[in-house]
């Protein structure tokens, strides 16, 4: 399991990658949009937010994303995990269940993943993946 520091903007993420690559001397993997989500139609103001971002420093990986709802400061750091096996992400699932709200239920995704997005009783925010071998 990788563990992955997954941080939130309203409608800044794009500016914040280029920011971070910059300060910590990384660089961009990946930027995926709103706009790209196949079969959804999206408002024009949030087509171009960022859906999925990537930048690597060294060894650490984080993740970026916009957020289509109001973001508040302490709500716009996430923790994910990125599991190895289908059946580990469903043990930290129902561990992690009782007591939680749940955002988005653990099941199969467009990018080819078993996710889930859930708040712990504790108010942590975790975004649990697992990415189907291609």
């Amino acid at each position: 399991m990788k563990f992955i520091p997954y941080l939130v903007f309203a409608g800044t993420a794009e500016k914040a990658m280029n920011y971070y690559k910059e300060a910590l001397g990384g660089q961009i993997l990946k930027i995926e949009r709103f706009g790209d989500m196949p079969g959804e139609k999206m408002p024009d103001a949030i087509k171009n937010y960022v859906l999925h971002g990537e930048v690597q420093v060294g060894e650490l990986t984080i993740y970026f994303s916009d957020s289509p709802k109001p973001v508040a400061q302490g709500d716009n750091v996430t923790l994910l995990l990125d599991f190895a096996t289908e059946a580990e992400i469903d043990r930290c699932y129902k561990s992690l269940f009782d007591g939680s709200t749940i955002d988005m239920a653990l099941g199969k995704t467009f990018w080819g993943a078993k996710y889930a997005n859930l708040k712990d009783k504790f108010g942590i925010t975790w975004q649990l993946n697992y990415q189907y071998p291609k």
